[in-house]
């Protein structure tokens, strides 16, 4: 596998990370955020494709239909969660999504996923469990927070299957380009019936929106480019180091308190899945490694 592919993967872990803790210190809601995110993003990378790349094609348009839709239902149910429960809670069962990716890499991309792989992610989930129910406060307003969550987890397991289809015949930069286009009406219409109207950011709520374009914006453009050279898998349990990144930080920037059981579940997250990782990596790189397409200069 794609070396750089692999690096690309790790930067865009890091750069949801803080995505994650951006959209925490927000004061506007879920959807208003991430309607301003997406109509300044989308003009700013269609100027530059039509300037550098080439005029934007309806033909793209439809390519890319999918990949927009689930990433920006993904985002609002995300953001929506984040608001309404922990930081952690978001993110580990966030965790999941390898989970629900390894029938598809199987059959759709004729990657071979070990047994012991899937065994380890199954055992995983008794983790996530942990996490959800063992908070020791604010169990009700949780449970709502974590419901958007399980949403969100099917919608970007969703999103990952569309975008390395997309990517067989697409580059990154015009896969990206569009699925923001797409996504701006859709996300519009979810903050409409959210608020019931749209708020324009004053004064310090910009900084929140420009943070997302700069950091998680730029992370799903380097996954989507990441698709063509590693594999579903890999890429999916790679992910799995963003709970970890995203905890931390809520625990030093909001003082998220992490309970004791909430604690051993993300652990056992966490080194479960970490082994499932290493153990896809000894898997035959150059049978799982995906060509794509070239990303433009």
């Amino acid at each position: 596998m794609n070396r750089i592919g692999k690096f690309a993967v790790a930067l865009t872990v890091v750069f949801w990370s803080i995505g994650n803790l951006i959209v925490r210190s927000s004061t506007l809601t879920g959807p208003q955020v991430a309607f301003w995110r997406y109509l300044i993003a989308a003009g700013l990378y269609s100027l530059y494709h039509v300037a550098r790349v080439g005029p934007l094609r309806w033909s793209d348009t439809v390519k890319a239909a999918p990949t927009a839709i689930a990433i920006s239902l993904e985002i609002l149910a995300f953001f929506i969660a984040i608001k309404q429960t922990t930081v952690a809670n978001a993110t580990v069962i966030g965790s999941l999504m390898p989970l629900l990716l390894f029938g598809v890499a199987m059959r759709r991309f004729s990657e071979r996923v070990p047994l012991s792989v899937v065994a380890a992610t199954l055992l995983s989930l008794v983790g996530v469990v942990a996490v959800v129910f063992g908070g020791s406060t604010g169990a009700e307003l949780n449970l709502t927070g974590d419901a958007y969550a399980v949403v969100a987890l099917l919608l970007f397991a969703a999103y990952f299957t569309f975008a390395k289809i997309a990517r067989e015949t697409m580059d990154s930069f015009t896969l990206q380009t569009h699925s923001l286009l797409i996504g701006i009406p859709v996300i519009l219409a979810v903050t409409l019936v959210d608020s019931g109207e749209l708020v324009v950011p004053v004064g310090d709520q910009w900084w929140p929106v420009f943070g997302l374009i700069a950091f998680p914006t730029t992370g799903h453009l380097l996954i989507n480019w990441a698709h063509g050279h590693v594999s579903l898998t890999l890429s999916s349990l790679m992910t799995l180091g963003v709970p970890v990144l995203s905890i931390g930080g809520a625990a030093i920037f909001f003082g998220e308190s992490i309970s004791l059981v909430q604690g051993c579940g993300i652990l056992v997250v966490l080194l479960v899945l970490s082994w499932a990782i290493v153990q896809t990596n000894k898997i035959r790189p150059e049978e799982n490694e995906t060509e794509g397409t070239t990303v433009p200069a």
